[in-house]
C-alpha cells in the first residue's frame, strides 16, 4: 500500500454501511453497491488485523513473552 491503512476510518465506514442495511432504506442497486464496498472493507480490515497479530507474535517471541502472562 502506498499510504498507511487507517483501520479506525475503515471500520467506521463498515459500521455505517451496516447501519444503512439495518435501516432497510437501500434500493437493490444501492444495496449491491454497499455490499461490495462492505466486503472490500471487511477484507482490508481482516488483512490488517492479521498483520498486527503477526507483529504482536513476533514481538512476544523477541522478548520471550508467553500467552499465559
Amino acid at each position: 500500500m502506498s499510504k498507511k491503512f487507517d483501520f479506525a476510518k475503515s471500520y467506521e465506514k463498515l459500521e455505517k454501511i451496516t447501519d444503512e442495511f439495518e435501516s432497510g432504506k437501500l434500493s437493490l442497486e444501492q444495496g449491491l453497491e454497499k455490499f461490495e464496498e462492505g466486503l472490500a472493507l471487511a477484507s482490508e480490515c481482516k488483512k490488517y488485523l492479521e498483520e498486527v497479530e503477526n507483529k504482536i507474535i513476533d514481538i512476544k517471541k523477541k522478548f520471550n513473552v508467553s500467552d499465559a502472562s
